[in-house]
């Protein structure tokens, strides 16, 4: 049996799951989530040996069970609490329902700037366009696509680790990260946008290799075929999958080191991976002519944009709106990429190697960070329930406690794994989760060492690490005491009550304000979005349900203009009049829950404009904008009602 060296590859994402694990412990919550990861360790420690007694017929009938809940519970939250999409996420919606309408036109800066959504906008409007034939909404065509790709990552991932390990305990584990935590429920459920359908290509990606070399001619054929479009896709998608590439040539050096290059039979399938990636850019290039896209290099960055603001520390290596700033004065590409090559030099040198240092190890702690699964690009419910709003603390608590705790459970199981490991390559299973630990950390350089970091971006190495903690042997199971499945029981029930309470004292003491209700969902100014020009007398209104009391309410107008905007209790008949302040209207008032109308008045005699988010078939909000008594049913102001 031929095994390399104590395992160095291992030793790196054991350091750098430590100092994520740090950073996501800073909060108020942290305590608490530690010691829920520490009760729920131990408790399946003690029930490991039980549930892995369990039979394939009752695993089956309890985990396909858990996930018809699941799905119940999905369809509740999109139905009860959809929430405001914005930022990227809306421009690539936007411009899909744009294009599904027959509107082939580009109509914003946006993907001149970021030509790399451009496939994920025109492939979105596709699936628009074909449930637009069997007469589905827009948004219910969204809520769909996003379930489906959701689920079936799930399902996939369970079934890969259950091939993979074949222990009960393990997929039951699994289950309840992916199921019982707020992985089902959050960004990844109610935000369509690249991060889940890259977290599934990966996840194909490595199921098609799974025991490659023990396939007949068939199967090789339709897994092939699968390898190469996802990879295609999955380049298209997410251009840093790229990383995928050095992973693979860094594994087959250790193979052929070991003089097991022949008998691992990879030859082939990274092959069909190359040629995945090279048939991304065609395929880019037809999707840019059946879009009617064409790049305009007067707006976009170069790839330098993002390096320059990887070492930014003021912004900690994260997007800068400074850095963007600046880029977008420069009169075009070339002068932007002279700019940025000029100057990272000088902020690399201003560092200093310990301030490299200390740079490289904060953006990881962010990349790694997953406090802030309900908040990424979700700008706020519509209208959330008067009982979500009553205990916002608690609920947003217990979400960021479930989802830290479901992670550094998962890290920690993982981390005591990848230390006791010493690799055995003649084992397929073990080449394949040293590929997924590789190419984890291809990941988490990039964005560490190269790029501009956010915390979502460190989700992409999930589908790795699952694969990772399945594949890798454990070690012999010692016996348990008697008294095992009671202290089990017993850690369990303690776990969650102390999640549930923690939530509940110190929720409140979260630092963010809580959206009541709002429609800020936009293509922004930056982007070039063109306001609504409103002529002398015309009346906007709209309809704005607050399901709990609030003290402060906004409207987006545009700079300069002068136009009289006023929110009125529709109980009540009381008006209360908003003050501009720059390009937006606010009203600071104690305000009691009931539905409001939102008027916006030309009282002058010149036209004003007025910023209109506008779609095709997409609904942004529960009540239509009105203009002078017509109803624009897929039209809204963008407005915020906050109890801050």
């Amino acid at each position: 049996m031929k095994k390399i060296k104590p395992a160095f590859l291992p030793a790196i994402l054991i350091l750098c799951l430590l100092i994520g694990s740090i950073g996501n412990l800073t909060s108020v919550l942290g305590v608490p989530a530690l010691l829920v990861v520490v009760l729920l360790g131990a408790g399946l420690y003690f029930g490991a040996p039980r549930l892995d007694h369990l039979s394939t017929r009752q695993l089956r009938w309890g985990i396909g069970l858990g996930l018809l809940a699941m799905l119940v519970a999905q369809v509740v939250v999109l139905h009860v609490m959809p929430n405001t999409v914005y930022h990227d996420p809306y421009r690539v919606l936007s411009q899909a329902d744009q294009l599904a309408a027959g509107h082939m036109t580009w109509d914003i800066t946006y993907f001149w700037r970021y030509a790399n959504n451009v496939p994920l906008a025109y492939l979105l409007s596709l699936w628009l366009r074909l449930t637009q034939l069997v007469g589905l909404s827009t948004n219910l065509s969204v809520h769909l696509l996003s379930i489906l790709v959701l689920d079936s990552f799930i399902a996939l991932a369970l079934h890969t680790i259950w091939q993979l390990s074949q222990r009960a305990s393990l997929l039951v584990v699994a289950f309840g990260f992916f199921a019982l935590s707020p992985f089902a429920y959050t960004y990844y459920l109610q935000v369509f946008y690249s991060d889940l359908p890259t977290m599934l290509v990966l996840l194909i990606i490595i199921r098609s290799l799974l025991n490659w070399s023990q396939k007949t001619s068939r199967q090789r054929w339709f897994a092939g075929s699968g390898l190469v479009v996802a990879v295609m896709l999955g380049a298209m998608l997410k251009p840093n999958l790229v990383v995928l590439l050095p992973a693979l040539l860094i594994v087959g050096l250790i193979l052929a080191r070991q003089h097991l290059w022949r008998q691992a039979k990879l030859t082939l399938p990274i092959l069909l991976i190359v040629l995945g990636f090279g048939l991304s850019l065609p395929a880019t290039k037809v999707i840019d002519v059946a879009a009617n896209y064409q790049p305009r290099t007067a707006f976009s960055f170069p790839a330098t944009n993002w390096i320059l603001m990887g070492y930014n520390q003021h912004s900690n290596g994260g997007y800068s709106g400074k850095d963007v700033g600046r880029a977008i004065k420069q009169p075009s590409q070339a002068a932007r990429q002279r700019y940025n090559l000029k100057t990272i030099p000088k902020r690399i040198k201003t560092l200093g190697v310990v301030g490299v240092i200390r740079l490289w190890v904060v953006k990881l702690g962010i990349v790694l960070n997953v406090q802030g699964i309900q908040r990424w690009y979700n700008g706020g419910f519509r209208a959330a329930p008067s009982w979500y709003s009553n205990h916002a603390g608690f609920y947003q608590g217990l979400t960021v406690i479930g989802y830290v705790a479901a992670t550094l459970l998962m890290w920690g199981a993982l981390m005591l794994k990848l230390l006791r490991w010493r690799p055995d390559l003649t084992d397929p299973h073990q080449i394949l989760a040293l590929l997924a630990v590789t190419t984890a950390l291809g990941y988490l350089a990039f964005h560490t060492l190269l790029w501009e970091v956010e915390p979502r971006y460190g989700q992409a190495i999930l589908p790795l690490l699952w694969v990772a903690l399945a594949a890798i042997p454990r070690q012999a199971s010692q016996s348990r005491p008697r008294w095992a499945n009671q202290a089990s029981l017993l850690n369990g029930a303690t776990a969650l009550l102390v999640a549930f309470g923690a939530a509940g004292v110190l929720g409140a003491q979260l630092p963010q304000k809580q959206v009541i209700a709002a429609q800020r969902s936009q293509l922004s100014v930056q982007y070039h979005a063109k306001p609504k020009t409103v002529t002398p007398g015309t009346v906007l209104a709209e309809v704005v349900d607050v399901n709990a009391p609030a003290n402060y309410f906004s409207v987006q107008i545009h700079a300069g203009s002068q136009v009289q905007v006023t929110l009125t209790n529709l109980a009540t008949g009381q008006h209360y009049r908003l003050t501009m302040a720059g390009r937006v209207a606010r009203l600071h008032h104690q305000l009691a829950a009931g539905q409001y109308r939102i008027t916006v008045q030309n009282l002058t005699t010149r036209g004003q404009q007025v910023d209109v988010t506008h779609t095709y078939h997409y609904q942004l909000a529960a009540h239509p904008l009105t203009v002078n008594g017509q109803s624009q049913p897929t039209a809204s102001l963008i407005y915020t009602c906050m109890q801050r």
